[in-house]
């Protein structure tokens, strides 16, 4: 293989390859990468992770200006398949992160230094000393569910039912406060279009107009020639 920027690439299994070495990693144009190695996204289409693996090579596309890393699968290890209890978790940690300690339930991750939305930080709101109710409630649920599966005994079970009733009424609220930011969206979208339309209309009225205009002015032209 002959031409500037092109050697042979010694590869982990000790075959060769066409490639380029550039700071120290082979690396591959798109669709020229040998077998056996995939990016992240195609390990993670393949139930792999990488594994902890430093990259191998980098594949290269658009005349440079992207790439992506490579790894090589004999070193990739099964995806790890996360609990139903880690995925409820994770649920709950992002549903408290999407009440606001002022107005409540929003449709966005609030601040971790006040608690507070963008609305609120933007108006320079204080912070009410130790969160409104709609807060204390999820922090207590998200509390109490964490504290009740560390362990399984009768105490803990108990607890986890007493904060049943504040996971449902923090829940209704995202619900509530959810379905009223579509609502409103909706509404919003729908008055633009509605602009958009009569926007649309006038114009086209008003195109109609001139080349009326323009075709009438046309022939008493063509009357004055005749």
């Amino acid at each position: 293989m002959t031409g500037q920027g092109v050697e042979w690439v010694q590869l982990w299994d000790g075959r060769r390859w066409p490639g380029r070495v550039r700071g120290g990693l082979p690396e591959f144009r798109f669709g020229q990468a040998p077998s056996g190695l995939s990016t992240r996204r195609q390990l993670r289409d393949k139930g792999l992770s990488r594994g902890g693996q430093e990259p191998f090579a980098r594949l290269t596309w658009k005349r440079d200006q992207r790439f992506a890393w490579l790894y090589v699968d004999a070193k990739a290890r099964a995806k790890r398949i996360p609990s139903d209890k880690q995925l409820a978790a994770v649920g709950k940690a992002l549903a408290a992160r999407k009440v606001c300690g002022e107005c409540g339930p929003v449709d966005h991750f609030v601040r971790t230094t006040d608690r507070l939305c963008g609305d609120c930080h933007a108006a320079g709101v204080t912070p009410t000393a130790g969160g409104t109710t709609g807060w204390r409630t999820v922090q207590h649920w998200q509390e109490q569910s964490s504290e009740s599966e560390q362990s399984d005994d009768e105490s803990e079970q108990a607890e986890r039912d007493e904060a049943t009733p504040a996971a449902a009424r923090a829940a209704e609220a995202l619900a509530r406060a959810t379905a009223r930011i579509d609502n409103d969206l909706a509404a919003q979208r729908d008055e633009q279009l509605a602009r958009w339309h009569a926007d649309d209309q006038a114009a086209r009225f008003a195109a109609e107009q001139a080349h009326g205009t323009d075709q009438q002015d046309r022939s008493w032209d063509e009357r004055g020639v005749a």
